[in-house]
């Protein structure tokens, strides 16, 4: 038994070693792709499961299935370029026949809609995409299902991708002179104006109405719907942000940078960043469950980042029930709202010595708020609580809850700490239980390696 609990402290040690902090964002996975040295240019999200890509030098589109490898090719009648998975069915814009194609995803049938000049840039809404078509200069609203034009604006649009945006029934654009912001008002018709001051290349909305814009200085800014610049943050230097800049759902940005192989998200003014060594990423665009793809040029690959931040425990505290019984309870909040788990761990001192320790789930109570129940299994000591948040990508987040003073058995005291020991990482008491699973592998080890030690008799 000696044994079994040193391996596990040894196990723990080497565990703990290999946690790294925190972060918002993280690679997720690479998947390769054999494409003959042709190099896709724009990725589509149907699924985690299906990708599909724009094939320019062979005027196809490929549903590429990553956990297989598995392709399938669909032929088009012009160049694709710009991809989107929208209401069911791939949109691509085909950039010299002035038109889109519609495929069906089950039973790869293609459909064509013909404009009146080569469709640049897509951005797509719950009532349709919005076009772009510079040429002429137009924006249009289309409608796949119904293969129809449901809406004309004549605007003077830039030529490029990442231009428009559309944030609570604002239509965001940037003008052909790349120093303008427009404002159409989708259901009025009305059209403001704002002056950058300087010239900006991609937008991607905002919380309430606004929009995000990235400037040729360098800087990320914000401006309202009523035209108010609220927001100025300072990208790190030699940032040149990939078409298109990306909104989450819950307020922040993100982007990706070929020059400096990173992506960054840029929330509540803060800039967090990492780099992805080698890797160049390409026209990224957003999945499902707050994941990021973009297609890798330097790997034949498809990159995915996933963004989310730790949970936060607002607070957290231990109240008696009878003599024997206390609830743990807390408020745990998380941005992106993958929060997987909320747990409870006790540990129970007699002089100072652990003398047992148990963890426990947490159940949802109301809103926000958790609670557990739990028994004192000592009869004079300490029982030290603390709450332990985690979320599906492997955040967590504690939070030291209280002390409770046991005496004859019975329950005296119990301290609130307020959140005075808070932090991230994984605790040893978390990894013990699993642990305990390795005890067998690593005795195989030692006996493997003892025995490889012993001397072999010479013949």
């Amino acid at each position: 038994m000696r044994l079994a609990a040193k391996l596990v402290l040894i196990s723990a040690l080497l565990l703990i070693s290999t946690i790294q902090p925190a972060m918002s964002i993280k690679v997720l996975d690479y998947y390769s792709f054999q494409l003959r040295g042709d190099l896709p240019t724009h990725i589509a999200v149907e699924s985690q499961e299906r990708i599909w890509l724009s094939l320019p030098s062979r005027m196809e589109v490929v549903l590429f299935m990553p956990k297989t490898g598995e392709m399938i090719a669909v032929s088009l009648p012009g160049l694709p370029s710009k991809i989107l998975y929208y209401e069911g069915v791939v949109i691509v814009a085909l950039s010299n026949a002035k038109s889109v194609a519609v495929i069906d995803p089950n039973t790869f049938e293609v459909k064509t809609f013909e404009f009146r000049a080569n469709v640049v840039d897509m951005y797509p809404t719950k009532n349709g995409i919005w076009l772009t078509l510079p040429d002429i200069p137009q924006v249009v609203l289309f409608s796949p299902s119904e293969m129809r034009v449901l809406k004309e604006l004549n605007l003077n649009v830039a030529t490029g991708e990442g231009i428009i945006a559309e944030s609570d029934s604002g239509l965001w654009v940037i003008e052909k002179s790349y120093r303008s912001l427009l404002l159409v008002d989708t259901l009025s018709g009305s059209i403001k104006t704002y002056e950058v001051g300087n010239q900006t290349y991609l937008v991607a909305p905002a919380k309430d109405g606004g929009v995000w814009a990235v400037t040729v200085e360098g800087y990320l800014i914000r401006i309202t719907r009523d035209l108010k610049l609220v927001e100025k943050v300072a990208l790190p230097a030699g940032t040149v942000v990939a078409p298109p800049l990306l909104s989450t759902d819950y307020g922040s940005v993100v982007y990706f940078c070929r020059p400096r192989n990173s992506a960054g998200e840029v929330f509540d003014g803060n800039v967090e960043e990492i780099r992805m060594g080698l890797a160049s990423p390409w026209h990224p665009t957003k999945g499902p469950n707050n994941t990021f793809w973009f297609i890798d040029i330097t790997k034949n690959a498809i990159g995915v980042v996933t963004i989310s931040k730790p949970p936060t425990i607002k607070v957290a505290g231990v109240e008696k029930l009878t003599d024997k019984d206390f609830r743990v309870f807390a408020e745990v909040e998380d941005r992106e709202g993958d929060l997987m788990h909320v747990m409870a761990v006790v540990e129970q001192y007699v002089g100072g010595k652990l003398i047992m320790n148990s963890t426990f789930e947490m159940g949802l109570v109301q809103g926000n708020r958790y609670a557990g129940d739990e028994s004192i299994g000592i009869d004079n000591g300490i029982a030290m609580v603390k709450v332990v948040a985690s979320d599906a990508v492997g955040n967590v987040v504690y939070f030291r809850a209280g002390n409770i003073t046991i005496k004859d058995g019975v329950i005296t005291n119990i301290e609130l700490k307020k959140g005075e020991e808070q932090g991230t990482g994984i605790q040893i008491y978390i990894l013990i239980s699993e642990l305990l699973l390795l005890i067998p592998v690593v005795l195989a080890v030692f006996y493997v390696i003892r025995r490889r030690k012993k001397p072999h008799k010479r013949k």
